[in-house]
């Protein structure tokens, strides 16, 4: 049970995430759960290690927190341009 109570604020995170990036898209629905569970996962993980990775100073924590939200931003404009593309190819058989 401990393991699920810590996945809770994991989970809320990426939805935040992904709620911000999704103010940015035109066609992003906050609606859309998956979408933005998936990219603020993606943009959590991928963002973070970037951010890690550059060693940002503790005290420019705002900079990490830019780059996820790039990130997530990106990671959930190519997940819409994938599921389009898919729609399209299943729709024209």
């Amino acid at each position: 049970m401990r393991e699920l109570y810590a996945l809770i604020p994991l989970l809320g995170g990426w939805l935040v995430y992904g709620l911000i990036a999704s103010l940015f898209l035109k066609r992003a629905s906050s609606r859309d759960y998956l979408l933005l569970i998936t990219s603020g996962l993606l943009g959590g993980l991928i963002g973070g290690s970037i951010g890690a990775g550059m060693d940002i100073p503790q005290n420019l924590w705002w900079m990490r927190e830019l780059l996820k939200i790039g990130v997530t931003i990106v990671a959930m404009y190519t997940i819409q341009i994938i599921r389009l593309q898919v729609y399209n190819f299943r729709n024209k058989t």
